[in-house]
């Protein structure tokens, strides 16, 4: 058999057993996407994550010369897979690595299957902040599978169904596996009507975006929370009501006052799920009823959390960097790979009291990445800290900066929005009160730059939370 005859072969399996839905649109009286797989038995889904991991590494080994030899250098073989648990004996594989073979090896490098590297359906691509951008390559079952996990929470959770106008605010351009392939195929597996409108162009487009929102009456609009504030601002200052009855807050972990915030701007809304994903395909959705719980499709992938000094894994309730395996993405595998974020090494099995499900949750949002965090005073913080406590401060927009200007800082500098138009030694004086007790420092170490409305950076569609001005 080919290595195209086998990856087929497995995608008509998935579809076949029911890991992919393939009867759909639904009849909208069902709760549940795809009842089988989400309500799955503990013990059944501990077996597929077993197969699928040992399945996917013998895979990489025999198909894709990067993890070979990247593996064999560390003394790794696939037989040290005996089950799931044994995920901790692969080495963990961080972008630098990805990016040293790119540039070898370009456009995807040597990660990618060769025989199925001519026949992938889209590409991605992260933004490269942080260096040259790294590229995956989606094939026929990758797609299938990543649209039937938005499918997933899109249906139960968001209630996005026959009828329902979704508008998708994420970007549209760039590679971004969040755009167009979850606007043009997940949202027709629901049935639903789908808004392609790019949140990167909301800011140049503004009036013609919200007078979509109005004329076509969305239900469901998905954009980061930053933006969800903002439109809900630009809609009271101009005198009309969003009409958005859930928000899908995608780009960022959503403070918890950021979320009262939002709801005060959107009266419509009943509903603000966080969305956390990546570029690459990896995603966690937060369960209604459960405030901040992320439950991870455990069909789809493992996530492991390690000591991000040692690489050792990080001790139960410990917070360390986020490494996941994806079990389905045989085109360009991404097996143990770092991701960056900064959680909780703590999950929940119990099965969720709303509907059931058995896949395993997140205790707690994830609030950043590693890089992420910054030490003022010795104290260690992330920007969704701050975050909830620039809500606090009274006539801001909820928009801000952190500044970075060294390892290890002696105040937080921080740029803010205020609609003042004046402020005086009072208001300034308060609003470093709130923020110092907010996050467990004094108030003289707080450094408050006030800006008008607008005047905050953003990247696109995302608030640039962290502005880091430390010499590379």
């Amino acid at each position: 058999m080919t290595v195209l005859q086998e990856y087929e072969r497995i995608h008509e399996e998935l579809r076949r057993e029911g890991y992919i839905n393939t009867q759909y649109p639904l009849n909208p009286s069902e709760t549940l996407w795809n009842k089988k797989i989400m309500t799955m038995k503990r013990e059944e889904l501990e077996k597929v994550k077993s197969f699928r991991l040992k399945r996917i590494v013998k895979w990489a080994w025999d198909n894709v010369p990067f993890y070979r030899n990247f593996w064999k250098s560390k003394g790794f073989e696939p037989d040290q897979i005996r089950d799931w648990k044994d995920i901790v004996k692969i080495p963990i594989l961080r972008k630098d690595e990805l990016r040293k073979d790119l540039s070898a090896n370009p456009p995807f490098g040597s990660i990618m299957v060769p025989e199925l590297a001519k026949r992938i359906r889209f590409v991605s691509a992260t933004s490269g902040s942080t260096g040259l951008p790294t590229f995956q390559g989606w094939g026929a079952l990758e797609l299938d599978y990543f649209e039937e996990a938005q499918a997933r929470y899109l249906w139960t959770f968001a209630g996005v169904k026959p009828t329902t106008v979704y508008a998708n605010y994420l970007n549209m351009s760039g590679f971004y596996s969040w755009g167009p392939p979850v606007v043009e195929t997940a949202m027709w597996r629901c049935g639903a009507t789908a808004i392609a409108g790019g949140g990167e162009t909301y800011f140049s487009w503004k009036a013609r975006h919200n007078l979509i929102f109005r004329l076509w009456k969305v239900d469901v609009l998905a954009t980061t929370p930053w933006l969800h504030r903002l439109i809900g601002e630009e809609a009271k200052a101009e005198g009309w009501e969003s009409p958005f009855k859930v928000l899908l807050l995608h780009g960022g972990a959503a403070a918890e006052n950021t979320k009262k915030k939002l709801f005060q701007v959107h009266p419509n809304a009943k509903l603000a799920i966080s969305v956390w994903g990546t570029t690459d395909g990896h995603m966690a959705v937060e369960v209604p009823g459960l405030d901040g719980q992320l439950v991870i499709w455990e069909d789809m992938e493992i996530f492991d959390i390690v000591d991000p000094k040692t690489d050792e894994p990080a001790s139960p309730g410990e917070r360390g960097e986020l490494i996941a395996t994806l079990l389905n993405h045989f085109t360009m595998p991404l097996i143990r790979y770092s991701l960056g974020d900064y959680v909780k090494n703590e999950f929940t099995t119990d099965p969720d009291p709303t509907y059931g499900i058995t896949h395993a949750r997140f205790v707690e949002p994830i609030p950043g990445r590693v890089e992420w965090m910054f030490k003022v005073k010795g104290k260690l913080l992330l920007p969704i800290y701050v975050e909830d406590a620039v809500n606090e401060i009274p006539d801001t927009t909820g928009m801000f900066n952190v500044i970075i200007y060294g390892n290890e800082m002696d105040k937080l500098k921080i740029r803010v929005e205020t609609r003042r138009n004046m402020v005086d030694s009072t208001y300034d004086s308060r609003a470093r009160e709130i923020l110092a007790e907010r996050i467990g420092l004094n108030k003289d170490d707080v450094e408050i730059e006030w800006v008008e409305p607008g005047k905050t950076a953003w990247t696109g569609y995302k608030l640039q939370v962290f502005l880091d001005q430390r010499k590379k």
